[in-house]
Protein backbone atom coordinates (compact mmCIF):
# COMPACT_ATOMS: atom_id res chain seq x y z
CA UNK A 1 0.00 0.00 0.00
CA UNK A 2 1.33 3.49 0.75
CA UNK A 3 5.02 3.43 1.65
CA UNK A 4 7.42 6.38 1.18
CA UNK A 5 6.05 9.90 1.62
CA UNK A 6 7.54 13.36 1.65
CA UNK A 7 5.29 16.13 2.86
CA UNK A 8 6.03 19.75 3.67
CA UNK A 9 4.46 21.59 6.58
CA UNK A 10 2.47 24.63 5.51
CA UNK A 11 3.00 26.38 8.85
CA UNK A 12 6.70 25.82 9.33
CA UNK A 13 7.02 28.02 12.43
CA UNK A 14 4.17 26.34 14.27
CA UNK A 15 5.56 22.90 13.45
CA UNK A 16 9.06 23.92 14.58
CA UNK A 17 7.79 25.37 17.85
CA UNK A 18 5.85 22.22 18.62
CA UNK A 19 8.72 19.83 17.82
CA UNK A 20 11.29 21.90 19.73
CA UNK A 21 9.16 22.72 22.78
CA UNK A 22 7.63 19.27 23.16
CA UNK A 23 10.99 17.56 22.65
CA UNK A 24 9.33 14.89 20.55
CA UNK A 25 12.61 14.04 18.88
CA UNK A 26 16.24 15.01 19.28
CA UNK A 27 17.19 17.68 16.76
CA UNK A 28 20.76 18.31 15.68
CA UNK A 29 22.31 21.41 14.12
CA UNK A 30 25.59 22.05 12.32
CA UNK A 31 28.69 23.30 14.06
CA UNK A 32 30.53 25.94 12.03
CA UNK A 33 34.23 25.23 12.54
CA UNK A 34 35.23 28.61 11.10
CA UNK A 35 33.16 30.72 13.49
CA UNK A 36 32.83 28.29 16.39
CA UNK A 37 29.07 28.84 16.36
CA UNK A 38 26.12 26.49 16.13
CA UNK A 39 24.14 27.20 12.97
CA UNK A 40 20.42 27.55 13.62
CA UNK A 41 19.40 25.78 10.41
CA UNK A 42 18.95 23.17 9.25
CA UNK A 43 17.60 21.30 12.25
CA UNK A 44 17.47 17.56 11.64
CA UNK A 45 16.05 14.67 13.59
CA UNK A 46 14.87 11.07 13.39
CA UNK A 47 11.50 9.68 14.40
CA UNK A 48 12.23 6.01 14.05
CA UNK A 49 13.03 5.77 10.35
CA UNK A 50 11.36 9.09 9.43
CA UNK A 51 13.50 12.14 8.66
CA UNK A 52 12.37 15.44 10.16
CA UNK A 53 14.08 18.45 8.59
CA UNK A 54 13.49 22.08 9.51
CA UNK A 55 15.11 24.68 7.28
CA UNK A 56 14.94 28.45 7.54
CA UNK A 57 11.98 28.71 5.18
CA UNK A 58 10.44 25.22 5.11
CA UNK A 59 10.09 22.00 7.06
CA UNK A 60 9.27 18.49 5.93
CA UNK A 61 8.86 14.90 7.09
CA UNK A 62 9.92 12.04 4.82
CA UNK A 63 10.34 8.29 4.91
CA UNK A 64 8.44 5.03 4.77
CA UNK A 65 5.28 5.20 6.87
CA UNK A 66 4.93 1.43 6.39
CA UNK A 67 8.28 0.90 8.11
CA UNK A 68 7.46 3.54 10.72
CA UNK A 69 4.28 1.68 11.63
CA UNK A 70 6.21 -1.58 11.96
CA UNK A 71 8.86 0.04 14.15
CA UNK A 72 6.19 1.44 16.48
CA UNK A 73 4.58 -2.00 16.73
CA UNK A 74 7.88 -3.86 17.21
CA UNK A 75 7.78 -5.58 13.84
CA UNK A 76 11.18 -4.31 12.75
CA UNK A 77 12.42 -1.66 10.32
CA UNK A 78 10.96 -3.42 7.27
CA UNK A 79 8.21 -3.22 4.66
CA UNK A 80 8.09 -6.80 3.34
CA UNK A 81 4.86 -7.61 5.19
CA UNK A 82 1.38 -6.44 4.21
CA UNK A 83 0.26 -2.93 5.17
CA UNK A 84 -3.51 -2.88 5.52
CA UNK A 85 -5.74 0.16 5.21
CA UNK A 86 -6.63 -0.08 8.91
CA UNK A 87 -2.90 0.07 9.75
CA UNK A 88 -2.35 2.94 7.32
CA UNK A 89 -5.22 4.84 8.93
CA UNK A 90 -3.80 4.24 12.41
CA UNK A 91 -0.35 5.42 11.27
CA UNK A 92 -1.61 8.62 9.60
CA UNK A 93 -3.89 9.61 12.47
CA UNK A 94 -1.01 8.96 14.85
CA UNK A 95 1.34 11.25 12.91
CA UNK A 96 -1.29 13.99 12.66
CA UNK A 97 -1.89 13.87 16.40
CA UNK A 98 1.77 13.59 17.34
CA UNK A 99 2.95 16.47 15.18
CA UNK A 100 -0.28 18.51 15.32
CA UNK A 101 -0.36 18.74 11.54
CA UNK A 102 -4.08 18.47 10.87
CA UNK A 103 -4.87 19.93 7.42
CA UNK A 104 -1.43 21.54 7.20
CA UNK A 105 0.70 19.38 4.88
CA UNK A 106 1.57 19.46 1.20
CA UNK A 107 2.79 16.38 -0.68
CA UNK A 108 5.70 16.38 -3.14
CA UNK A 109 6.60 12.66 -3.20
CA UNK A 110 4.66 9.47 -2.62
CA UNK A 111 5.17 5.78 -3.21
CA UNK A 112 2.55 3.05 -3.50
CA UNK A 113 3.90 -0.49 -3.48
CA UNK A 114 2.89 -4.11 -3.06
CA UNK A 115 4.65 -7.32 -2.07
CA UNK A 116 3.51 -10.10 -4.38
CA UNK A 117 4.07 -13.77 -3.58
CA UNK A 118 4.91 -15.32 -6.95
CA UNK A 119 5.19 -18.95 -8.01
CA UNK A 120 8.76 -18.70 -9.32
CA UNK A 121 12.00 -16.98 -8.43
CA UNK A 122 11.55 -13.18 -8.78
CA UNK A 123 15.03 -13.10 -10.30
CA UNK A 124 13.75 -15.19 -13.21
CA UNK A 125 10.82 -12.83 -13.76
CA UNK A 126 13.08 -9.78 -13.72
CA UNK A 127 15.71 -11.32 -15.98
CA UNK A 128 13.47 -13.05 -18.48
CA UNK A 129 9.94 -11.61 -18.43
CA UNK A 130 9.98 -7.89 -17.58
CA UNK A 131 11.68 -6.40 -20.62
CA UNK A 132 10.66 -2.87 -21.59
CA UNK A 133 8.44 0.11 -20.91
CA UNK A 134 7.09 2.01 -23.91
CA UNK A 135 9.45 -0.17 -25.98
CA UNK A 136 12.48 1.18 -24.11
CA UNK A 137 14.97 -0.69 -21.93
CA UNK A 138 14.93 -0.18 -18.14
CA UNK A 139 16.47 3.03 -16.85
CA UNK A 140 18.25 0.89 -14.26
CA UNK A 141 18.93 -2.83 -14.23
CA UNK A 142 20.89 -3.65 -11.10
CA UNK A 143 22.00 -6.66 -9.11
CA UNK A 144 22.96 -5.01 -5.80
CA UNK A 145 26.25 -6.92 -5.59
CA UNK A 146 24.47 -10.24 -5.38
CA UNK A 147 21.96 -9.09 -2.74
CA UNK A 148 19.03 -8.46 -5.04
CA UNK A 149 17.64 -7.93 -8.51
CA UNK A 150 16.12 -4.60 -9.49
CA UNK A 151 14.70 -2.80 -12.53
CA UNK A 152 13.21 0.64 -12.79
CA UNK A 153 11.61 2.58 -15.60
CA UNK A 154 11.80 6.34 -15.13
CA UNK A 155 9.13 8.58 -16.58
CA UNK A 156 8.60 12.34 -16.30
CA UNK A 157 6.21 12.20 -13.33
CA UNK A 158 6.94 8.81 -11.80
CA UNK A 159 9.20 5.77 -11.70
CA UNK A 160 8.11 2.14 -11.91
CA UNK A 161 10.29 0.04 -9.60
CA UNK A 162 10.26 -3.76 -9.52
CA UNK A 163 12.69 -5.81 -7.49
CA UNK A 164 13.40 -9.10 -5.77
CA UNK A 165 12.33 -8.47 -2.19
CA UNK A 166 12.98 -12.02 -1.02
CA UNK A 167 16.60 -12.03 -2.19
CA UNK A 168 17.24 -8.54 -0.84
CA UNK A 169 16.20 -9.62 2.67
CA UNK A 170 16.94 -13.37 2.40
CA UNK A 171 13.29 -14.33 2.86
CA UNK A 172 11.92 -17.85 2.42
CA UNK A 173 9.02 -16.81 0.17
CA UNK A 174 9.30 -15.64 -3.45
CA UNK A 175 8.35 -11.96 -3.03
CA UNK A 176 8.35 -9.58 -5.96
CA UNK A 177 8.02 -5.93 -4.94
CA UNK A 178 6.16 -3.64 -7.37
CA UNK A 179 6.18 0.12 -6.73
CA UNK A 180 5.05 3.34 -8.33
CA UNK A 181 7.18 6.20 -7.04
CA UNK A 182 5.54 9.55 -7.82
CA UNK A 183 7.83 12.56 -7.75
CA UNK A 184 5.68 15.34 -9.17
CA UNK A 185 3.37 17.49 -7.05
CA UNK A 186 1.10 18.35 -9.98
CA UNK A 187 0.73 14.67 -10.84
CA UNK A 188 -0.19 13.87 -7.24
CA UNK A 189 -2.84 16.58 -7.36
CA UNK A 190 -4.34 15.00 -10.48
CA UNK A 191 -4.77 11.78 -8.46
CA UNK A 192 -6.42 13.57 -5.53
CA UNK A 193 -3.41 13.75 -3.20
CA UNK A 194 -2.92 17.21 -1.71
CA UNK A 195 -2.40 16.60 2.02
CA UNK A 196 -1.79 13.75 4.45
CA UNK A 197 -5.49 13.34 5.24
CA UNK A 198 -6.23 12.49 1.61
CA UNK A 199 -4.58 9.10 2.14
CA UNK A 200 -7.45 8.22 4.48
CA UNK A 201 -9.84 8.41 1.54
CA UNK A 202 -10.27 5.00 -0.09
CA UNK A 203 -11.31 6.61 -3.36
CA UNK A 204 -7.96 8.42 -3.48
CA UNK A 205 -6.17 5.13 -2.78
CA UNK A 206 -8.13 3.52 -5.61
CA UNK A 207 -7.07 6.37 -7.91
CA UNK A 208 -3.42 5.77 -7.01
CA UNK A 209 -3.82 2.04 -7.53
CA UNK A 210 -5.42 2.52 -10.95
CA UNK A 211 -2.43 4.62 -11.98
CA UNK A 212 -0.10 1.87 -10.83
CA UNK A 213 -2.06 -0.67 -12.88
CA UNK A 214 -1.93 1.57 -15.95
CA UNK A 215 1.84 1.82 -15.53
CA UNK A 216 2.24 -1.97 -15.27
CA UNK A 217 -0.07 -2.50 -18.26
CA UNK A 218 2.33 -0.31 -20.26
CA UNK A 219 5.26 -2.63 -19.56
CA UNK A 220 6.35 -5.25 -22.07
CA UNK A 221 6.17 -8.42 -19.94
CA UNK A 222 6.60 -11.54 -22.06
CA UNK A 223 6.71 -15.25 -21.26
CA UNK A 224 9.85 -17.17 -22.20
CA UNK A 225 9.69 -17.92 -25.92
CA UNK A 226 10.22 -21.59 -26.85
CA UNK A 227 11.36 -21.96 -30.49
CA UNK A 228 9.99 -25.49 -30.79
CA UNK A 229 6.44 -24.20 -30.26
CA UNK A 230 6.55 -21.35 -32.78
CA UNK A 231 7.25 -21.30 -36.54
CA UNK A 232 10.71 -20.00 -37.33
CA UNK A 233 9.52 -16.82 -39.07
CA UNK A 234 7.33 -15.74 -36.15
CA UNK A 235 9.96 -16.79 -33.61
CA UNK A 236 12.55 -14.58 -35.32
CA UNK A 237 10.15 -11.66 -35.34
CA UNK A 238 9.33 -12.04 -31.64
CA UNK A 239 13.02 -12.18 -30.72
CA UNK A 240 13.58 -8.97 -32.69
CA UNK A 241 10.55 -7.26 -31.18
CA UNK A 242 11.64 -8.04 -27.60
CA UNK A 243 14.96 -6.27 -28.13
CA UNK A 244 14.75 -2.54 -27.27
CA UNK A 245 17.52 -1.79 -29.79
CA UNK A 246 15.16 -2.92 -32.54
CA UNK A 247 12.69 -0.16 -31.64
CA UNK A 248 15.44 2.46 -31.29
CA UNK A 249 16.70 1.69 -34.79
CA UNK A 250 13.17 1.50 -36.16
CA UNK A 251 12.29 4.93 -34.81
CA UNK A 252 15.23 6.50 -36.60
CA UNK A 253 14.64 4.76 -39.94
CA UNK A 254 10.90 4.23 -40.32
CA UNK A 255 7.83 6.45 -40.26
CA UNK A 256 5.51 6.61 -37.21
CA UNK A 257 2.91 4.75 -39.25
CA UNK A 258 5.27 1.82 -39.84
CA UNK A 259 6.34 1.91 -36.21
CA UNK A 260 2.73 1.71 -35.04
CA UNK A 261 1.95 -1.14 -37.43
CA UNK A 262 4.88 -3.22 -36.19
CA UNK A 263 3.93 -2.65 -32.54
CA UNK A 264 0.45 -3.98 -33.31
CA UNK A 265 2.02 -6.95 -35.08
CA UNK A 266 4.12 -7.63 -31.98
CA UNK A 267 1.11 -7.59 -29.66
CA UNK A 268 -0.79 -9.84 -32.05
CA UNK A 269 2.05 -12.37 -31.96
CA UNK A 270 2.11 -12.31 -28.16
CA UNK A 271 -1.59 -13.00 -28.06
CA UNK A 272 -1.43 -15.62 -30.83
CA UNK A 273 1.17 -17.69 -29.00
CA UNK A 274 -0.19 -16.95 -25.50
CA UNK A 275 2.96 -15.24 -24.28
CA UNK A 276 1.24 -12.81 -21.89
CA UNK A 277 0.49 -15.23 -19.05
CA UNK A 278 3.12 -13.80 -16.70
CA UNK A 279 1.80 -10.28 -17.23
CA UNK A 280 -1.80 -11.38 -16.70
CA UNK A 281 -0.83 -13.19 -13.49
CA UNK A 282 1.05 -10.17 -12.10
CA UNK A 283 -1.91 -7.89 -12.81
CA UNK A 284 -4.26 -10.36 -11.10
CA UNK A 285 -1.95 -10.61 -8.08
CA UNK A 286 -1.86 -6.83 -7.80
CA UNK A 287 -5.64 -6.56 -8.03
CA UNK A 288 -6.17 -9.27 -5.42
CA UNK A 289 -3.59 -7.80 -3.07
CA UNK A 290 -5.05 -4.31 -3.24
CA UNK A 291 -8.57 -5.61 -2.61
CA UNK A 292 -7.29 -7.57 0.39
CA UNK A 293 -5.37 -4.67 1.90
CA UNK A 294 -8.08 -2.06 1.50
CA UNK A 295 -11.01 -4.20 2.65
CA UNK A 296 -9.68 -6.36 5.49
CA UNK A 297 -9.53 -4.83 8.94
CA UNK A 298 -6.15 -6.04 10.18
CA UNK A 299 -7.10 -5.43 13.81
CA UNK A 300 -10.06 -7.83 13.54
CA UNK A 301 -9.45 -10.27 10.70
CA UNK A 302 -5.70 -10.81 10.62
CA UNK A 303 -3.96 -12.81 13.30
Amino acid sequence: MIDFVKCYLLDKNRFEDHVVNSKLIDLTMKFNQNTGEIEEFPKRGKDGNLDVVINKERAYVSGSIHKHYNILHEKGNQNYDDFYYSQLESEIRGLIKKYRINKSTSFTNLEIGFNLIVNKDPKFILDNNILMNNYKAPSKNLKFSGKGDYKDFQMTDYTIRIYNKSKQLKLDKNILRVELKIKNKRFLHSLGVFELEDLLDKEVLKSLFRRLIEAIEGLIIVDVVCPENIPETDYTRIISYTNPLYWINLKSTKSPKVNSRLKKAFINLLNKYELLNTKIQLLELLDNKFSELIEIDSFKDVA
